[in-house]
């Protein structure tokens, strides 16, 4: 008994167990994130953050006219503003779902850009924080290729499973991820370095081109539902760009003319991608075709009732 008492008390004290009970915690998030706004923007128009996360998440998409009932997976890359004070920082976040699989949307398709613009978005991404202007590799390009062919050598459409698409894009988002974050080839033993963070785990601050409003046929069009800041689904000549000391953004530019980060009145509301259209559901974590910001899928916004965006 006198040798048990010993082995007590030099023994370290075990830590009680945790008991699997809800309440308040240190994770416990009592408001919602806060979105970016005008007034976080700098005098060149342009606003400043980082890219905090890239994830890839699956879903049942129930009650959709895409993907209706099967598990599809969506792409989010998560940007924060700068603030020293995590509660203070602002959040906008870009997701990318897959396209469904028609004659339409197959190379030379009418609607090819709803798969372009999930492509270049992907891509955009890759230049910027892992690519910094060498050229893919012809492993990084076969692991960037969606893994099915819905069109055969003449151009003409071949049919695929939806659940097969919706696995492809699976695929592919998962090898994104694991090439932004690091872990793609990654030996045994070594710690996975996401190439939007430095050597430090500090992550690059980046101009973020984010816009509230886009001029069409002489009428403002929100870029994001009810009007928020978010990103414009069409890239054109930038959408982030990573910020130099002392240096002016080298190629985003907002135009003022044709693009708005203040309030506008907006004569007509897009009809793509809203409730009840051909585009189906947009509630948040609900997948559509195409892109999501901030929750809301946008892509489309800018093709209106056509079928092309331009």
């Amino acid at each position: 008994m006198v040798k048990s008492k010993e082995n007590q008390a030099g023994a370290p004290a075990e830590a009680p167990a945790k008991k699997l009970r809800r309440g308040i915690n240190n994770e416990t998030k009592a408001v919602a994130n806060l979105k970016f706004h005008e007034k976080d923007a700098a005098q060149n128009g342009l606003f400043i953050g980082h890219l905090e996360e890239v994830t890839v998440d699956w879903s049942t998409n129930a009650d959709s006219k895409s993907f209706t009932g099967l598990r599809v997976p969506r792409l989010t890359y998560h940007f924060e503003s700068n603030h020293t004070n995590v509660n203070e920082r602002r959040h906008v976040y870009q997701t990318l779902f897959p396209v469904e699989s028609s004659v339409d949307t197959i190379p030379n398709g009418k609607e090819e850009w709803k798969v372009n613009n999930v492509l270049n978005w992907i891509k955009h991404l890759l230049d910027v924080f892992y690519l910094k202007g060498r050229q893919l590799t012809q492993e990084e390009e076969n692991l960037l290729a969606l893994p099915f062919n819905d069109f055969d050598e003449n151009g003409e459409y071949v049919p695929i499973d939806p659940q097969e698409v919706a696995n492809g894009y699976g695929a592919l988002f998962t090898n994104v991820v694991s090439l932004m974050n690091g872990s793609f080839n990654l030996a045994d033993g070594e710690t996975a370095h996401p190439c939007y963070k430095d050597a430090n785990g500090k992550a690059y601050s980046i101009w973020m081109k984010l816009l509230r409003h886009k001029r069409r046929k002489n009428d403002w069009v929100n870029i994001v539902q009810n009007g928020d800041l978010g990103f414009d689904q069409f890239i054109g000549s930038g959408a982030i760009e990573i910020q130099k000391p002392n240096t002016p953004p080298a190629i985003l530019r907002l135009d003022l003319a044709k693009e708005s980060i203040t309030p506008k009145e907006t004569k007509k509301q897009p009809t793509i991608g809203m409730p009840g259209s051909t585009m189906g559901s947009v509630i948040a974590g609900m997948p559509t075709d195409g892109i999501m910001n901030g929750g809301v899928n946008t892509a489309y916004n800018e093709a209106g009732s056509e079928d092309m965006p331009f």
